[in-house]
């Protein structure tokens, strides 16, 4: 009898193990958002200036690079990538863990491509698009925003999410990190990662407002 309950009792303890372990990996794509294997760390082909509009954006998962393709092809808009030097690589957990510490310690990642100054002048609207990572905007962006000198530029934000809907701390962080842009965050659009692929038509009417 008393085997029996021991039985029991580590079943028991088992299980409430194995439940604790699945609500934090759900916590934690919750809070990093997204698809649960990463894409290619490739740039896009370097903007030229041959139009007053650039889509910007910082992609993992590739939902952000299907929204800001949709939008640059909408607009008729030159596109940039944010690739960071040091890629995140495609495993899931260790992009999650890498993106807490880079917040918690302010880490601003090195960028691989970059836009001369001349290039950027020439863009009035900065289509800005990202993932919500932690809660907030990924440490890559903020490398971007800190790197060129956006004075005076309309900064129009959109992004995926797993849960965060209203972008958390994100969008007030675009407007700090830009602090000389008009940084339209009411009317950034928000999108679940599990509903970005089959956005696109709501997506290009979103973009064809401005």
């Amino acid at each position: 009898m008393d085997k029996t309950k021991s039985k029991k009792k580590i079943i028991i303890i088992i299980a409430v193990i194995l439940v604790v372990i699945a609500a934090a990996v759900f916590a934690v794509f919750k809070l990093i958002g997204g698809s649960h294997v990463g894409i290619d760390n490739d740039p896009e082909a370097a903007p030229q200036g041959n139009s007053n509009t650039l889509v910007v954006y910082f992609s993992w998962s590739g939902n952000g690079q299907k929204m800001a393709r949709w939008i640059a092809e909408e607009k008729g808009a030159d596109i940039f990538r944010i690739v960071p030097a040091d890629d995140y690589g495609s495993d899931y957990q260790a992009c999650a863990d890498r993106a807490k510490s880079e917040l918690d310690n302010g880490i601003r990642p090195e960028l691989a491509e970059h836009i001369d100054e001349e290039i950027m002048a020439k863009y009035d609207t900065i289509f800005l698009g990202f993932p919500v990572w932690w809660y907030d905007l990924p440490m890559p962006v903020w490398s971007f925003l800190e790197e060129y000198d956006l004075s005076g530029k309309t900064i129009i934000p959109f992004f995926s999410h797993n849960g965060s809907s209203n972008g958390a701390n994100s969008l007030d962080r675009v407007k700090e990190l830009a602090p000389n842009s008009d940084v339209k965050t009411d009317e950034a659009i928000s999108i679940n990662g599990n509903k970005v692929a089959d956005s696109e038509n709501e997506v290009k009417e979103w973009a064809a407002k401005f």
